[in-house]
């Protein structure tokens, strides 16, 4: 079924099976923008079986298959595209997965799937399931970014050869058909049950009933599977069985119970009674009618015919693998009635007529030969001295030649000599034919082929020739001949080239003396090693020569050379302490491989447990992790969406709460950030980082110190060597003594008569052991606590030896006098610190049976032994005593009261009314009395020169100030003062939240250089920067500002600001400083554009506007604020990586006001609701996905200012790096 160009043509695939090919192309775009829904309506769930191949090509808006062929079970390969592949998906732009979910079986052929720009999903088929299968080629599609994620399906898991857990999968929620047992092969249902015919494949409808099978494992008659075609039938196309009538209308042959288009060699089709049928030759196989050979296919249709008495035309059109089965299938054709060779360009020669002795010359035909336009055709077939005495005859009728530029006269005279009429030049030109070539040759005597390692020189005897004009050089052809069987003519393909390469020689002396032998000589280089070439040297000479020279075929081998590594190192776990590694020889042996040499080496669990804290039930680790880049909002998206309905509405609060943990531990891997090897990363050496942080009853799990649960083993390297044969293809290791669930470095390496290949290498680990991942019964016991306040802990030895690593325990407590039991986890970091974890609060008094079951990087273990031990009730007392302290207690809270309402009152009546502002950082006291230090300056050493803006709260002026720098007198500063007439509360708190920058030392923070706090007029004296505050120098850099002075920014101008904002904020969340009010206009511009945090608190009223009061807590920057600093007050480094996010979309639009159109309140329920700004116009894509990392509403989830710097550190300059606190 061919469907191109019109979608409606799909409706063919209706109701049916395919016998043949499925090609679906060029459905483009302006076919589906008036009928964009037609595609999504089409879907053909009758359509089981493709006996030939399926191929999509350029079908646009196609974005999976799962539709269209959803109950699609076998490809059978009976016909192959390109002879190589069943199926083919190539350039379809649209396609994102292809969902064949039902697929269980590719009987012959492999797949090609390339240049599908968008299509994931193919890391997670499973590809040996659909049979034996080529490797599929998989190129040019969608790799980075595509998240790959199965869905929560627990059908999509299965164990891969290592022992862990993986999912396959064709899309989300669309799991791959698992392998069916061995005791059934191809023959089990859907839910993998022997319950299927034997000959089914793929499942069946009814249990054991060969008519109820989806597809069939050999053959298929009148909706049955047989094992062999019944009684009556004939096999036709090697998996369908079909009438003799059926046979015939298909205009087949019957031969030996087979419906065939072609008979086989030695027979040939005679037809009787409505019945074709191949009869065996009675020493010659004839054949009617004109036969015309045009593509493979082609072929079959004179295979092995002797005789054929008719005309055979020989066009050819396609490339030069035709010419390669041009021999095999007329082998023995004999005579002909006439012989046409028209427009064959890759055709070089006519040789592959090897047993052709005669052509009639039938009546029918004027001309018996005829060869016309064949561009590459430089010789004829062979026409006398044959082995049995005869000679190549013809019977009647002329030779036509014309239009063929290398074919030389002499070789067509030997054909038109045996006509029995005379050709005139009408027949045969002399101008059109041999005339790009020089066709009197003398051979040419080769000298020496002397081999030098790299390259092998050739030497040969010049020619004389009278007139050294018509010489221009010498050309060398050569190739590569497994066999010394080298022909000078076969076919070119399709783009002129020939299996000949050739290299141009330039003459090098010229000799009027005939007798006088001179010698030419060069060097043939990138030889392939140890490969034996057929060469040959001819003249180049111009075309009015009238002689050339070539010589004959000689052989040379070169010398051997390192191999190419060993291919398809596969290594496969046996058990739990040996791995099979199988591999094949090198593609590239360059000698003779006589040994193999294969090393492994154990290697040490990676996993830092200060950086994870694992809950329990453990997720297996190592299944469906995927590197995703820390841009990619759509990753937690995705992952939520796709786990979040595993929460099921009949679990238990305390069931859900754990799958919640584990699902947010399942996506938070899924997000795991790969820091770029070439991007130096402060303060850790790994250059994976994994970051995980679950949530457990709102208290975050802090990080631990990692501890060795076990004595680190020795590690050291092994090796074996293997000897082969030459003949071998596939060599095997067993290797043994191996440890339980272990990774183990493997690499392969091939060994010649010259030196040993670079290695081939994987890794592979070994099997789980079971009963190691237990506790020792005996070391569990129970400590009491050691009070009354304390419950106690539960103590125990830990697995000396288990599968990998212990993560995680789960301990379970159960009342002797209940039967269910409470589940609690201990992680072991918690474990680790103590050797015990202890008893939960909130059991209630009783006698308790408690139990351990250790998690290894494996699995869960087993359940240790049960221990006794008793809470005892402590809630009994002397009830009076409590009473006379109750009484007490509540007569203290009322004094308590009253005092701090008498307090309260007096405060307000002292205090001025001004506004409240928000604190920059609670750790500082705004009362007290601020004590000068060492960054107290002298009044007198401060000069005040222009002012440079005002507030509220005084003033800014520009400076000088003295000695306030080393090695400078005077230094150019910026100072900021109160008003004069600010009482002594407002002062001092002015002074203390200067104080704050005391402690910071960063580039990219503004430095605190003095203050003067001994004067009624106390100054702070900072860093100066002439570009003022971020805000303002953006607006001022619009083109259409009014004040426009400063150029515009460019993006590399803009990431560059973002890093040296980010590497500030790094720095003070390193300090443990949060900054609460992180915006362009406290961010300042120095004179070379380098942007610092500044403004920590002391001009928040310069831009009223950016302010709102909310209720009782002041005035808060609610545009730039996090939602949970909104909600409920919080504030720590993540809300202010969210305000961050607010400056780059700052720094994006060039300053316009976030959030624009809306009002204070309703930004501020919009941001708590879970909104988000839209991605500003003409913002690049890695910024506004930057944006969106840092806005994302799980604080947990949103990256460190450390990670933020990482993913722009390509985009930073070398000055950064010298000067940052990242680096």
């Amino acid at each position: 079924v061919d469907i191109r160009n019109n979608a409606s043509k799909l409706r063919d695939l209706e109701n049916c099976t395919v016998d043949g090919f499925v090609r679906i192309l060029f459905l483009n775009d302006f076919q589906f923008d008036s009928h964009m829904q037609d595609l999504s309506k089409y879907s053909f769930p009758k359509l089981k079986v493709i006996s030939g191949y399926l191929l999509l090509y350029r079908v646009y808006n196609l974005h999976s298959l799962r539709r269209l062929f959803p109950n699609l079970v076998m490809i059978g390969g009976s016909q192959l595209f390109y002879d190589k592949y069943s199926l083919v998906i190539y350039e379809n732009h649209d396609l994102t997965e292809l969902g064949l979910g039902n697929l269980k079986y590719i009987k012959k052929g492999g797949a090609r799937i390339q240049n599908n720009g968008q299509l994931c999903y193919l890391d997670t088929i499973d590809w040996a399931r659909l049979g034996k299968i080529a490797n599929p080629v998989l190129l040019d599609n969608k790799d980075e970014g595509c998240i790959n994620h199965c869905g929560a399906n627990k059908k999509c898991a299965a164990e891969n050869d290592d022992g862990f857990t993986k999912t396959f999968c064709w899309g989300p929620n669309l799991c791959q058909k698992g392998a069916c047992p061995d005791e059934c092969l191809h023959a089990c249902d859907a839910e993998n049950r022997c319950v299927c015919h034997k000959e089914c494949l793929g499942g069946c409808s009814r249990p054991n009933n060969a008519s109820a099978c989806h597809a069939c494992n050999h053959l298929y008659y009148n909706q049955t599977c047989y094992a062999n075609c019944p009684r009556g039938t004939l096999m036709a196309d090697d998996w369908q069985c079909v009438t003799s009538v059926n046979c015939y209308e298909r205009n087949w042959n019957e031969h030996d119970g087979q419906c065939l288009e072609y008979c086989p060699t030695g027979y040939k089709s005679e037809k009787i009674v409505k019945k074709n049928r191949c009869v065996m030759c009675d020493g010659q196989c004839d054949k009617e009618g004109i036969v015309e050979i045009t593509d493979v296919k082609s072929l079959e249709k004179v295979r092995g015919c002797t005789v054929l008495r008719a005309q055979l035309r020989i066009t050819l059109t396609g490339g030069s693998e035709v010419v390669e089965k041009l021999e095999a299938a007329l082998v023995e054709l004999r005579e002909v009635g006439s012989l046409l060779v028209r427009r064959s360009f890759p055709l070089v020669s006519l040789s592959f007529l090897k047993s052709f002795r005669r052509i009639t010359g039938e009546d029918d035909y004027f001309y018996s030969v005829y060869i016309v336009e064949n561009k590459n055709l430089k010789d004829l077939w062979k026409v006398d001295s044959f082995k049995d005495g005869t000679n190549f005859t013809i019977g009647g009728g002329k030779a036509y030649f014309q239009y063929n530029p290398y074919l030389c006269m002499d070789k067509i005279d030997k054909i038109s000599n045996l006509t029995a009429e005379i050709e005139d030049e009408n027949d045969i030109s002399l101008l059109s034919n041999g005339d790009s070539v020089t066709c009197v040759m003398e051979k040419l005597e080769i000298v020496s082929v002397t081999d030098l390692g790299d390259v092998v020189e050739i030497e040969w005897k010049n020619i004389y020739v009278k007139d050294y004009r018509t010489l221009i050089g010498y050309q060398i052809f050569y190739k590569k001949s497994k066999y010394e069987n080298a022909t000078r003519y076969l076919a070119v393909d399709g783009c002129g080239r020939s299996s000949w390469s050739v290299q141009d020689v330039l003459k090098q002396t010229e000799s009027n003396n005939p007798d006088e032998v001179t010698t030419t000589h060069t060097a043939l280089d990138k030889l392939s090693p140890y490969t034996k070439y057929a060469f040959y040297v001819i003249t180049s000479n111009t075309a009015n020569a009238k002689k050339g020279a070539e010589s004959d075929i000689h052989y040379f081998t070169t010398s051997p050379s390192t191999p190419s590594p060993p291919q398809a190192v596969v290594a496969k776990a046996i058990n739990s302490t040996a791995i099979n590694i199988t591999w094949q020889a090198p593609l590239y042996p360059n000698g003779v491989v006589h040994q193999y040499v294969a090393k492994w080496v154990r290697q040490r669990e990676t996993i830092d447990l200060k950086l994870i804290d694992i809950v329990c039930p453990i997720v297996t680790m190592w299944s469906d992790i995927r590197m995703l880049d820390v841009c990619d909002q759509a990753v937690y998206e995705h992952c939520f969406n796709n786990m979040s309905p595993l929460l099921n509405k009949n679990q238990s609060n305390s069931q859900s709460k754990n799958l919640i943990l584990l699902l947010s531990l399942k996506c938070k891997i899924l997000s795991m950030i790969i820091v770029n090897p070439s991007t130096p990363k402060r303060k850790s050496p790994n250059l994976l980082i994994l970051k995980i942080t679950l949530s457990h009853d709102s208290s975050v799990m802090g990080e631990r110190t990692q501890h060795p649960l076990a004595p680190t083993p020795t590690f050291y390297m092994l090796e074996q060597t293997v000897n082969t044969t030459s003949n071998r293809t596939e060599e095997s290791l067993l290797i043994t003594g191996l440890h339980h669930f272990s990774e183990y470095y493997i690499e392969v390496s091939a060994c010649n008569q010259a030196s040993c290949s670079s290695t081939a290498v994987m890794t592979r680990r070994t099997k789980k052991l079971a009963g190691v991942d237990k506790i020792n019964d005996n070391s569990l016991k129970y400590i009491p606590g050691l009070d009354s306040k304390q419950v106690g802990a539960v103590a125990w030895i830990a697995p000396s030896d288990p599968n990998g690593l212990i993560v995680s325990y789960t301990l379970e407590f159960t009342k002797q006098d209940q039967v269910a039991g409470r589940n609690e986890c201990c992680s072991v970091t918690k474990f680790n610190e103590k050797g015990s974890c202890d008893i939960p609060d909130g059991l209630s008094p009783g006698k308790y049976r408690v139990r351990v079951l250790p998690y290894s990087l494996a699995s869960e273990g087993e359940w240790s032994r049960s221990i006794d031990f008793s809470i005892e009730d402590i809630s009994t007392g002397n009830s009076s005593l409590m009473i006379v302290l109750i009484v007490a207690a509540i007569f203290i809270i009322i004094v308590l009261v009253g005092l701090v309402l008498l307090w309260r009152n007096r405060q307000i009546q002292n205090s001025n009314k001004a506004q409240t502002y928000v604190s920059v950082n609670p750790e500082y006291s705004s009362v007290g009395v601020y004590e000068p230090d060492e960054y107290e300056i002298a009044e007198d050493n401060v000069e005040l020169l222009t002012e440079i803006g005002h507030g509220h709260f005084g003033k800014v002026f520009e400076g000088f100030a003295k000695q306030v720098v080393k090695g400078e007198k005077k230094t150019r500063v910026a100072v900021k003062t109160l008003h004069g007439n600010e009482s002594v509360s407002k002062r001092m708190e002015f002074l203390k939240e200067a104080s704050v920058m005391k402690a910071f030392n960063s580039h990219h923070v503004v430095r605190l250089l003095g203050v003067v706090s001994i004067t009624k007029r106390p100054m702070v004296v900072m860093e100066f920067m002439s570009k003022g505050d971020l805000k303002t120098y953006l607006r001022s850099s619009r083109p259409d500002a009014e004040d426009h002075k400063e150029e515009p920014l460019t993006l590399q101008q803009k990431l560059q600001m973002c890093g040296e904002i980010a590497d500030g904020m790094s720095y003070l969340s390193e300090t443990k400083y949060v900054h609460r009010d992180l915006a362009a206009r406290n961010c300042l511009v120095h004179d070379d554009l380098t942007v610092k945090i500044g403004d920590f608190g002391l001009t928040r009223d310069v831009y009223e506007t950016d302010y709102y009061r909310i209720d009782s807590r002041g005035i808060l920057p609610v545009r730039w604020m996090a939602p949970e600093s909104l909600k409920d007050g919080v504030f720590d480094s993540r809300s202010d990586v969210w305000s961050y996010g607010v400056v780059l979309w700052e720094i994006a639009t060039l300053a316009e006001q976030p959030y624009q159109g809306q009002q204070h309140d309703q930004v501020t329920r919009f941001v708590i609701d879970g909104g988000y700004m839209e991605k500003p116009k003409d913002c690049p894509k890695k910024l506004y996905d930057m944006m969106l990392m840092c806005w994302h509403y799980s604080p947990s989830m949103r990256p460190t200012f450390t990670e933020i710097v990482a993913s722009l550190a390509q985009d930073l300059n070398d000055h950064f790096k010298q000067v940052s606190f990242f680096y």
